[in-house]
């Protein structure tokens, strides 16, 4: 498969995992702690295939790089749980949108990538609407109480990438992956550690027996979540970093589609549908959809 729907794959797949976990983060979770410390040890899970397959070798170097990206994706589900509390998930993925915003500089000086000038217009239009959505007043520019959390998940996702890319370009894809995922696992165990050196046990007691009544659909996210990662991580192996994670801001376009579509069924667990709001939002999306359109037409030039 291209790369280029490999990287509009994964932000469908991570719709639906937000939307999950908004619910989780309510019913379930009640605390980003342990939320953050559940994900990370569940997304080590992939290490089981080593178990199957052969990996090849990998340096010292590229395998801490990799481990190190792993365990800072970790530390960013704190801060977007941190935010899922304060904020609508539309308007918490429409912050995303500062990724494509910053990375492409970063991109320049360290990885050396160029951009096109038709993929540097759309770049701006996918990020001009993506910040319409998160905006509270059009007017004023003001965002939501969510940007702070997301400001630091924003610098981490950036140096996420980069780590990534430069570790997929020196060697096997799998391998680096394995460590990746690795890193994710240690990066749970250590929220894990800080929940029992705060002594909320009383946090983990009531997840054990919240988790129980809703194992299907935990396990749903975590599966969902793994492909959605895998995708993107394939993607960035293949595409360049910058354009992939801008077609990622589309993701809450996703989001409030899926919303939409099932909130008829269960009103309850889709606050997107009735946040309001839905015309300046679907208006910012259309704006998206044309700039995601020229960055596809820039890329197959």
């Amino acid at each position: 498969m291209n790369w280029f729907y490999l990287a509009l794959l994964a932000p469908f797949l991570y719709a639906v995992v937000n939307l999950i976990d908004d619910n989780l983060l309510h019913y379930v979770y009640e605390n980003p702690y342990v939320a953050t410390a559940s994900a990370g040890i569940i997304s080590s899970l992939p290490l089981i295939s080593l178990l199957f397959l052969h990996a090849d070798n990998i340096s010292l170097e590229l395998a801490s790089l990799a481990g190190l990206a792993g365990f800072l994706t970790t530390v960013y589900f704190f801060f977007y749980f941190k935010a899922l509390e304060l904020e609508q998930p539309s308007v918490v993925i429409a912050l995303f949108s500062l990724v494509p915003a910053t990375l492409p500089f970063f991109a320049h000086f360290i990885l050396h990538e160029q951009l096109g000038t038709l993929e540097i217009v759309g770049l701006i239009i996918v990020l001009i609407a993506s910040l319409g959505i998160a905006a509270i007043d059009i007017k004023k520019f003001n965002f939501s109480a969510a940007l702070v959390p997301m400001l630091v998940a924003v610098v981490l996702i950036d140096i996420i990438s980069l780590i990534t890319k430069h570790v997929y370009e020196h060697t096997q894809f799998y391998v680096a992956y394995m460590c990746f995922v690795a890193g994710m696992g240690l990066g749970g165990l250590y929220f894990v550690f800080i929940l029992v050196l705060t002594k909320a046990r009383n946090e983990l007691k009531h997840f054990k027996v919240s988790v129980k009544k809703v194992i299907p659909i935990f396990f749903l996210a975590e599966f969902t979540y793994q492909v959605a990662e895998f995708t993107l991580n394939l993607a960035i192996s293949h595409g360049p970093v910058s354009i992939v994670k801008v077609i990622e801001g589309i993701q809450p376009i996703f989001v409030l589609l899926i919303a939409l579509l099932l909130a008829p069924f269960a009103p309850k667990y889709f606050r997107e549908a009735t946040a309001g709001n839905l015309v300046k939002k679907f208006a910012f999306m259309s704006i998206a959809i044309v700039g995601l359109v020229i960055i596809n037409l820039a890329i197959k030039k």
